[in-house]
């Protein structure tokens, strides 16, 4: 599934859609408009990467997938999340010390 030509969307969901991981990316182009995106309930198996394309991105759900992976990969590059919901997934290690570089961060759901 191609994200990148969706310049102008701040808010996409896309919860409940058998998506895997080789179904979600994000192309070359600029997502820079969205806000909110819940990817929860799918079968994704590792955190998306996405890069400096989601700097606006304040929400980020992927409850209940199937992710099992270092909890630390591809947090870096959520400068703006306020909202990181991670629960029910297969992650593994310690909160890592980038966490601190998410410094508009809210609320984080690990459970």
């Amino acid at each position: 599934m191609e994200l990148g030509m969706l310049s102008t969307v701040q808010s996409l969901d896309l919860s409940m859609n058998r998506l895997t991981d080789s179904l979600l990316h994000l192309g070359d182009n600029e997502t820079s408009s969205l806000h909110y995106l819940n990817v929860s309930y799918n079968n994704l198996t590792s955190f998306p990467l996405f890069g400096t394309r989601l700097q606006k991105l304040e929400t980020l759900d992927l409850t209940s997938n199937q992710i099992n992976q270092d909890v630390s990969i591809g947090l870096a590059d959520l400068s703006s999340i306020q909202d990181l919901i991670l629960s029910n997934n297969f992650f593994y290690g310690s909160i890592p010390n980038t966490i601190r570089s998410l410094v508009r961060l809210e609320r984080l759901y690990l459970d």
